[in-house]
């Protein structure tokens, strides 16, 4: 079995070890995570009415969900190098300060302009404070369960997939747009307040220039796993950005037996967070990364071959195969961030996983325009024949990776 111990116990500025309080700030982290992932997918539930009250297209209004995410990708990196030497402590709290600051402004927008940058700031906010939240989490976790941890942070963001978006959505629904940006506010606040009072003093990275912190960039396989990721994010998002469609040509699933089936995707995908923490823990990343990568490859592939042998199927099928789908594509996280940091994390564990972060931001962005051009040239059967294909490409670059990986590298 692997060892995960890759960073020593981060002590406190009294001698106190990091490890012990987990119980309290461990649910802060994933609070805030939470709150992250609510305010990035609920935006998409509450269009219509922004549009019919900034009067703006919903076209238009749709760039809101665009520009969070763009912000986020393109931020992570650059947050990650400026923040490194910071105290941990400083950079997660001042980030919730600031996202928690953009979401109240956001409800207070009195145009789409000002609406827009708000969702750029809790973007850039949240692009930096989540590589932090995952990298203290593992530095921090006790011998032996830096899997679970790192899995409890990513649970906050597959968690609001099946609570904070719904209850985020209801809100405008019942009180309008502006209620759920404030809610989102809220989530941020509690948990920001929670780990400036529970969270130790933990110490920024040792000093070192740019190129010491990019130094993990210059070992090849290294490179080549976070490349992996693109392909990755874009055949794991595929899927479920086309969930209407797969799910209506395999079953007829469409109106109100959407909902249901995007509850089990959401559900599975929890417990598939949690599960791959553990199997981080008993097989090592790299074992646990290519089973739930295979697990990725899999579920698409299912789906492809149902849709070609007939149909339609009964609907507990295609709840199956979604399920599947969800267990994997959610529990490839904590074994991804487990192996990077592994190899190379140390001091530089938080500008890796804001890499990481990045590349599979990138993967999402292409998954709609890829997942697009096969449902227009080949039908709905097409979108998992082409998640298949990305998630071909990427196992094959993590298996390059893998390849050799024990051997000490140049």
């Amino acid at each position: 079995m692997a060892s995960h111990a890759t960073q020593p116990a981060v002590r406190t500025g009294t001698g106190g070890d990091a490890r012990r309080p987990a119980a309290l700030w461990l649910p802060a982290l994933f609070l805030l995570a939470f709150s992250f992932g609510t305010d990035d997918m609920v935006i998409a539930g509450i269009l219509p009415d922004i549009a019919r009250d900034l009067a703006v297209s919903v076209p238009l209004s749709g760039q809101l969900v665009t520009v969070f995410a763009v912000a986020y990708a393109l931020g992570a990196p650059p947050a990650a190098l400026l923040t490194a030497r910071l105290p941990r402590r400083t950079v997660l709290v001042a980030a919730a300060g600031v996202f928690v600051v953009a979401n109240l402004a956001a409800a207070a927008a009195p145009a789409y302009g000002a609406l827009l940058a708000a969702r750029a700031v809790a973007g850039l906010a949240a692009a930096t404070a989540s590589p932090v939240a995952f990298a203290v989490a593992a530095a921090a976790a006790p011998e032996g369960r830096q899997g679970r941890y790192l899995a409890v942070v990513g649970a906050g963001l597959t968690t609001s997939l099946v609570a904070g978006v719904p209850v985020g959505a209801w809100l405008g629904e019942a009180l309008g747009w502006r209620a759920t940006m404030l809610f989102v506010a809220a989530l941020a606040a509690v948990a920001g307040t929670a780990l400036a009072v529970t969270l130790p003093p933990l110490p920024g990275g040792a000093a070192g220039g740019l190129r010491d912190r990019l130094a993990p960039l210059g070992r090849r396989r290294t490179l080549i796993g976070l490349t992996a990721m693109v392909p990755a994010g874009a055949g794991g998002m595929m899927p479920y950005v086309y969930l209407t469609e797969v799910a209506g040509r395999l079953g007829e699933v469409r109106g109100a037996g959407v909902a249901p089936l995007i509850t089990v995707v959401g559900a599975a995908g929890v417990a598939g967070s949690l599960a791959g923490g553990r199997a981080v823990d008993a097989l090592g990343a790299r074992r646990a990364l290519l089973l739930f990568a295979s697990g990725m490859l899999a579920a698409p592939a299912l789906m492809l071959a149902f849709a070609l042998a007939g149909g339609p199927y009964p609907r507990p099928v295609v709840a199956v195969l979604y399920l599947l789908y969800g267990l994997a594509a959610w529990g490839i996280g904590p074994a991804v961030q487990a192996w990077l940091i592994e190899r190379d994390g140390g001091a530089a564990a938080g500008e890796l996983i804001a890499l990481n972060n990045s590349a599979m931001f990138l993967g999402f962005s292409l998954a709609g325009g890829i997942g697009g051009l096969a449902l227009q040239a080949g039908g709905a059967a097409a979108v998992p024949a082409a998640a298949a294909g990305c998630l071909i490409v990427s196992l094959a670059l993590f298996g390059t990776a893998f390849t050799g990986s024990r051997r000490k590298e140049e």
